[in-house]
């Protein structure tokens, strides 16, 4: 079986270190590449999470049994970014004194 590969493998041991060059390089380049996607990917969310009002909300509770006296399956998710009834605890606070 070797000797019916001997020839083949010869002819194309001049091209084997230039491919297993460059396919070392590609490696090394998918790697990097997956690395940035995976970060950017994780910067972006973390900048939808920060646009979640409900921990400076009145109505917030900070329970884990009820979060919001409003909207309990909303609150503490991206589907609350935009809560038509989000009241600024501070700055309610601040009104009534």
């Amino acid at each position: 079986m070797f000797r019916l590969l001997s020839p083949i493998i010869e002819a194309i041991q001049p091209f084997l270190t230039p491919l297993c060059f460059v396919a070392a390089w590609l490696i090394v380049a998918l790697f990097i590449r997956s690395f940035w996607l995976l970060a950017r990917e994780a910067v972006d969310q973390s900048k939808k999470m920060h646009q979640i009002p409900c921990s400076s909300c009145q109505f917030f509770t900070n329970s884990h049994h009820l979060k919001c006296t409003l909207h309990p399956k909303l609150a503490l998710s991206e589907a609350a970014i935009d809560c038509p009834d989000y009241r600024n605890s501070s700055l309610y606070s601040m009104s009534t004194d």
